[in-house]
Protein backbone atom coordinates (compact mmCIF):
# COMPACT_ATOMS: atom_id res chain seq x y z
CA UNK A 1 0.00 0.00 0.00
CA UNK A 2 1.21 3.49 -0.88
CA UNK A 3 2.48 5.09 2.33
CA UNK A 4 0.85 8.41 1.43
CA UNK A 5 -2.56 6.75 1.42
CA UNK A 6 -2.28 4.76 4.63
CA UNK A 7 -4.07 7.35 6.75
CA UNK A 8 -7.01 7.60 4.36
CA UNK A 9 -7.23 3.82 4.12
CA UNK A 10 -7.45 3.57 7.92
CA UNK A 11 -4.77 0.87 8.00
CA UNK A 12 -4.84 -0.45 11.57
CA UNK A 13 -1.19 -1.42 11.73
CA UNK A 14 -0.20 2.05 10.60
CA UNK A 15 -2.49 3.63 13.18
CA UNK A 16 -1.21 1.42 15.99
CA UNK A 17 2.50 1.42 15.19
CA UNK A 18 3.14 4.79 13.54
CA UNK A 19 0.35 7.31 13.91
CA UNK A 20 -0.43 6.41 17.54
CA UNK A 21 2.69 4.46 18.44
CA UNK A 22 3.70 7.48 20.53
CA UNK A 23 1.68 10.43 21.79
CA UNK A 24 3.69 13.06 19.87
CA UNK A 25 1.58 13.34 16.70
CA UNK A 26 -1.77 13.36 18.43
CA UNK A 27 -0.48 15.91 20.93
CA UNK A 28 0.49 18.23 18.05
CA UNK A 29 -3.06 18.17 16.72
CA UNK A 30 -4.68 18.60 20.12
CA UNK A 31 -2.31 21.48 20.89
CA UNK A 32 -3.31 23.50 17.82
CA UNK A 33 -6.98 23.38 18.81
CA UNK A 34 -6.25 24.08 22.47
CA UNK A 35 -4.00 27.07 21.72
CA UNK A 36 -6.01 28.80 19.00
CA UNK A 37 -9.65 27.95 19.69
CA UNK A 38 -11.99 30.95 19.88
CA UNK A 39 -14.71 29.13 21.85
CA UNK A 40 -15.44 30.04 25.46
CA UNK A 41 -15.29 26.30 26.27
CA UNK A 42 -12.55 24.02 25.05
CA UNK A 43 -13.57 20.92 23.12
CA UNK A 44 -13.34 18.51 26.05
CA UNK A 45 -15.19 20.81 28.43
CA UNK A 46 -17.97 21.05 25.87
CA UNK A 47 -18.06 17.26 25.39
CA UNK A 48 -18.29 16.59 29.12
CA UNK A 49 -21.18 19.03 29.40
CA UNK A 50 -23.27 17.10 26.84
CA UNK A 51 -23.48 13.91 28.93
CA UNK A 52 -26.17 13.34 31.55
CA UNK A 53 -23.86 11.96 34.20
CA UNK A 54 -26.55 11.19 36.77
CA UNK A 55 -27.62 8.18 34.66
CA UNK A 56 -24.12 6.74 34.20
CA UNK A 57 -22.85 3.99 36.48
CA UNK A 58 -20.71 2.18 33.89
CA UNK A 59 -18.99 3.89 30.97
CA UNK A 60 -16.77 2.75 28.09
CA UNK A 61 -14.59 5.04 26.02
CA UNK A 62 -13.46 3.56 22.71
CA UNK A 63 -10.41 5.13 21.09
CA UNK A 64 -9.46 6.97 24.27
CA UNK A 65 -6.29 8.47 22.79
CA UNK A 66 -4.19 10.30 25.36
CA UNK A 67 -7.13 10.60 27.74
CA UNK A 68 -7.75 14.34 27.39
CA UNK A 69 -11.43 13.74 28.16
CA UNK A 70 -10.36 12.72 31.68
CA UNK A 71 -7.82 15.48 32.29
CA UNK A 72 -10.25 17.30 34.61
CA UNK A 73 -12.52 16.14 37.39
CA UNK A 74 -16.14 15.66 36.32
CA UNK A 75 -18.08 16.92 39.31
CA UNK A 76 -21.43 15.63 38.07
CA UNK A 77 -20.15 12.06 37.71
CA UNK A 78 -20.96 9.61 40.50
CA UNK A 79 -17.84 8.67 42.46
CA UNK A 80 -18.74 4.98 42.07
CA UNK A 81 -19.05 5.12 38.29
CA UNK A 82 -16.91 2.45 36.64
CA UNK A 83 -14.91 3.62 33.60
CA UNK A 84 -13.17 1.46 30.99
CA UNK A 85 -10.75 3.00 28.47
CA UNK A 86 -9.83 1.22 25.24
CA UNK A 87 -7.64 2.03 22.25
CA UNK A 88 -5.80 0.22 19.46
CA UNK A 89 -2.54 1.59 20.86
CA UNK A 90 -1.26 0.30 24.22
CA UNK A 91 0.74 3.53 24.60
CA UNK A 92 -2.48 5.53 24.36
CA UNK A 93 -4.19 3.35 26.96
CA UNK A 94 -1.30 3.77 29.38
CA UNK A 95 -1.21 7.53 28.89
CA UNK A 96 -4.99 7.88 29.24
CA UNK A 97 -5.05 5.81 32.41
CA UNK A 98 -2.41 7.99 34.03
CA UNK A 99 -4.66 11.04 33.53
CA UNK A 100 -7.96 9.37 34.40
CA UNK A 101 -6.67 7.88 37.66
CA UNK A 102 -6.14 11.39 39.04
CA UNK A 103 -9.88 12.04 38.85
CA UNK A 104 -11.70 8.69 38.57
CA UNK A 105 -11.74 6.15 41.40
CA UNK A 106 -12.79 3.11 39.38
CA UNK A 107 -11.01 2.99 36.03
CA UNK A 108 -9.07 0.46 34.02
CA UNK A 109 -8.00 0.12 30.40
CA UNK A 110 -7.05 -2.35 27.72
CA UNK A 111 -6.05 -2.55 24.07
CA UNK A 112 -9.13 -3.26 21.94
CA UNK A 113 -10.63 -2.77 18.48
CA UNK A 114 -13.99 -0.99 18.43
CA UNK A 115 -15.18 -3.54 15.85
CA UNK A 116 -14.59 -6.43 18.25
CA UNK A 117 -15.08 -5.31 21.82
CA UNK A 118 -14.13 -7.85 24.54
CA UNK A 119 -17.18 -7.17 26.72
CA UNK A 120 -20.46 -8.95 27.39
CA UNK A 121 -23.75 -7.74 25.99
CA UNK A 122 -25.51 -4.89 27.86
CA UNK A 123 -22.39 -4.05 29.89
CA UNK A 124 -22.43 -0.24 29.88
CA UNK A 125 -24.79 2.66 30.48
CA UNK A 126 -22.86 4.92 28.12
CA UNK A 127 -20.19 4.74 25.42
CA UNK A 128 -17.99 7.64 24.30
CA UNK A 129 -16.45 7.52 20.82
CA UNK A 130 -14.58 10.81 20.47
CA UNK A 131 -13.33 11.38 16.92
CA UNK A 132 -12.76 7.66 16.43
CA UNK A 133 -15.43 6.05 14.25
CA UNK A 134 -13.89 7.42 11.05
CA UNK A 135 -10.82 5.30 11.87
CA UNK A 136 -12.86 2.08 11.83
CA UNK A 137 -12.52 -0.08 8.74
CA UNK A 138 -16.29 -0.55 8.90
CA UNK A 139 -18.06 2.15 10.94
CA UNK A 140 -21.37 0.28 10.69
CA UNK A 141 -19.79 -2.80 12.28
CA UNK A 142 -18.26 -0.63 15.00
CA UNK A 143 -21.68 0.85 15.76
CA UNK A 144 -23.18 -2.64 15.95
CA UNK A 145 -20.56 -3.60 18.53
CA UNK A 146 -21.16 -0.44 20.54
CA UNK A 147 -24.89 -1.12 20.47
CA UNK A 148 -24.28 -4.69 21.65
CA UNK A 149 -22.34 -3.64 24.75
CA UNK A 150 -24.76 -0.83 25.65
CA UNK A 151 -27.68 -1.52 27.95
CA UNK A 152 -31.14 -1.00 26.42
CA UNK A 153 -31.72 2.73 26.38
CA UNK A 154 -28.01 3.39 26.97
CA UNK A 155 -26.41 6.46 25.42
CA UNK A 156 -23.77 6.70 22.72
CA UNK A 157 -21.85 9.97 22.49
CA UNK A 158 -20.01 9.87 19.15
CA UNK A 159 -18.21 13.01 18.06
CA UNK A 160 -16.98 13.63 14.54
CA UNK A 161 -16.40 16.32 11.93
CA UNK A 162 -18.27 17.83 8.99
CA UNK A 163 -17.16 18.50 5.40
CA UNK A 164 -15.95 22.06 6.13
CA UNK A 165 -13.70 21.08 9.03
CA UNK A 166 -10.22 22.66 8.74
CA UNK A 167 -10.75 23.39 5.04
CA UNK A 168 -8.10 26.15 5.04
CA UNK A 169 -5.48 23.69 6.32
CA UNK A 170 -6.36 21.20 3.59
CA UNK A 171 -6.08 24.02 1.03
CA UNK A 172 -2.56 24.76 2.28
CA UNK A 173 -1.72 21.06 2.22
CA UNK A 174 -2.83 20.76 -1.42
CA UNK A 175 -0.58 23.68 -2.44
CA UNK A 176 2.45 22.24 -0.65
CA UNK A 177 2.04 18.63 -1.72
CA UNK A 178 0.37 18.97 -5.08
CA UNK A 179 -2.92 17.14 -4.52
CA UNK A 180 -5.89 17.01 -2.21
CA UNK A 181 -6.58 13.99 -0.05
CA UNK A 182 -8.82 11.67 -2.08
CA UNK A 183 -10.91 10.99 1.01
CA UNK A 184 -11.26 12.73 4.35
CA UNK A 185 -12.52 11.55 7.71
CA UNK A 186 -15.78 13.38 7.07
CA UNK A 187 -16.35 11.14 4.05
CA UNK A 188 -15.95 7.99 6.15
CA UNK A 189 -18.03 8.89 9.22
CA UNK A 190 -18.86 12.55 9.49
CA UNK A 191 -21.63 14.94 10.39
CA UNK A 192 -23.39 14.19 7.09
CA UNK A 193 -22.22 10.70 6.15
CA UNK A 194 -22.45 9.32 9.69
CA UNK A 195 -26.11 10.17 10.16
CA UNK A 196 -27.41 7.51 7.79
CA UNK A 197 -25.15 4.87 9.35
CA UNK A 198 -26.02 5.63 12.96
CA UNK A 199 -29.75 5.90 12.22
CA UNK A 200 -29.75 2.25 11.17
CA UNK A 201 -28.61 1.06 14.59
CA UNK A 202 -29.65 3.65 17.19
CA UNK A 203 -32.76 5.56 18.23
CA UNK A 204 -33.35 9.22 19.09
CA UNK A 205 -30.30 10.33 17.14
CA UNK A 206 -29.54 14.04 17.43
CA UNK A 207 -26.61 16.16 16.32
CA UNK A 208 -25.10 18.90 18.52
CA UNK A 209 -22.81 21.38 16.78
CA UNK A 210 -19.73 22.81 18.51
CA UNK A 211 -19.34 26.50 17.66
CA UNK A 212 -15.64 27.21 17.19
CA UNK A 213 -12.89 28.30 14.80
CA UNK A 214 -9.12 28.72 15.01
CA UNK A 215 -7.07 31.90 14.77
CA UNK A 216 -3.49 30.70 14.32
CA UNK A 217 -0.57 33.13 14.69
CA UNK A 218 2.53 30.89 14.75
CA UNK A 219 3.71 29.23 11.55
CA UNK A 220 5.57 26.51 13.43
CA UNK A 221 2.39 25.33 15.16
CA UNK A 222 0.59 24.95 11.83
CA UNK A 223 3.56 23.17 10.28
CA UNK A 224 3.68 20.77 13.20
CA UNK A 225 -0.03 20.02 12.79
CA UNK A 226 0.20 19.41 9.03
CA UNK A 227 3.25 17.17 9.37
CA UNK A 228 1.64 14.95 12.00
CA UNK A 229 -0.20 12.92 9.33
CA UNK A 230 0.44 11.98 5.70
CA UNK A 231 1.29 13.49 3.32
CA UNK A 232 3.10 16.00 5.53
CA UNK A 233 4.42 13.21 7.73
CA UNK A 234 6.66 12.10 4.84
CA UNK A 235 7.45 15.55 3.40
CA UNK A 236 10.72 16.27 1.62
CA UNK A 237 12.72 19.39 2.55
CA UNK A 238 11.42 21.09 -0.61
CA UNK A 239 7.82 20.27 0.29
CA UNK A 240 8.33 21.51 3.84
CA UNK A 241 9.61 24.82 2.51
CA UNK A 242 6.57 25.14 0.22
CA UNK A 243 4.34 24.35 3.20
CA UNK A 244 5.94 27.00 5.38
CA UNK A 245 5.91 29.57 2.58
CA UNK A 246 2.20 29.05 1.90
CA UNK A 247 1.29 29.34 5.59
CA UNK A 248 3.32 32.54 5.95
CA UNK A 249 1.81 33.99 2.76
CA UNK A 250 -1.72 33.49 4.07
CA UNK A 251 -0.86 34.87 7.49
CA UNK A 252 0.74 37.96 5.95
CA UNK A 253 -2.40 38.58 3.90
CA UNK A 254 -4.48 38.60 7.10
CA UNK A 255 -2.34 40.70 9.45
CA UNK A 256 -0.42 37.74 10.83
CA UNK A 257 -3.39 35.44 11.48
CA UNK A 258 -4.52 32.26 9.75
CA UNK A 259 -8.29 31.82 10.18
CA UNK A 260 -9.31 28.16 10.15
CA UNK A 261 -12.88 26.90 9.98
CA UNK A 262 -14.09 24.15 12.28
CA UNK A 263 -17.07 21.91 11.61
CA UNK A 264 -17.43 19.42 14.43
CA UNK A 265 -19.87 18.19 17.00
CA UNK A 266 -21.51 15.20 18.57
CA UNK A 267 -24.09 12.55 17.80
CA UNK A 268 -26.08 11.58 20.87
CA UNK A 269 -28.15 8.42 20.41
CA UNK A 270 -29.89 5.70 22.44
CA UNK A 271 -29.57 1.96 22.13
CA UNK A 272 -32.95 0.41 21.34
CA UNK A 273 -34.97 -0.83 24.32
Amino acid sequence: MDTANLFEARDYEYLRAQQYGTTEKLNARVALHAKYSTSDLDWFQWLRAQIEWSNVESLLEVGCGTGEFWSESIIAMNANTSVVLTDLSPIMVTTALSKARRHVQRVHGLEADVQSLPFRDDAFDSVIANQVLYHAKDPAKALDEIHRVLKPGGVLAASTIGPDHLRELFDIESVAFGARRPRTHADVFGRVTGREVIDKTFENVRWLQFDDRLRCTDTDDVVEYLTSTPPGENATPKELQRLRTEIERRMNENQGTLEVSKDCGLFLANASE
